[in-house]
């Protein structure tokens, strides 16, 4: 399944894997799985994950600017309109618009556990 996912902290792999590192315990607690399943998450996250330069969205920018609820959030939704695909974001305004489907977590598990 191909998603934009809505982390600010997300500008670079290494970056992000310190995050993750960081808030394992929180992440664990929450998701309620082991370390272990945690880490193999970890790992093929790292794997899949693919850093697009937004050169490559600019031409959905100034649509992604009337869409997004939050500016902030302008490029996720650049980017999601031009691949045609949800965000994934616990952030519920980001909800208050009907151009791009936003994904919370509780939703994706559920969509993928079916």
């Amino acid at each position: 399944m191909l998603l934009v996912v809505d982390m600010n902290i997300l500008f670079s792999p290494t970056y992000a894997l310190e995050e993750l590192n960081k808030y394992s315990d929180e992440l664990i607690l929450k998701s309620k799985i082991s370390i272990g399943i945690f880490e193999l998450h970890k790992k093929v996250l790292s794997g899949l994950v693919k850093f697009t330069p937004s050169s490559e969205y600019k031409d959905f920018r100034n649509k992604a600017e009337l869409v997004s609820p939050d500016q902030d959030d302008v490029q996720y939704f650049a980017l999601a309109l031009k691949l045609k695909c949800p965000i994934w974001s616990n952030d519920k305004r980001l909800k208050e618009q009907s151009d791009v489907k936003v994904l919370s977590t509780s939703e994706l598990i559920e969509l993928l556990g079916s």
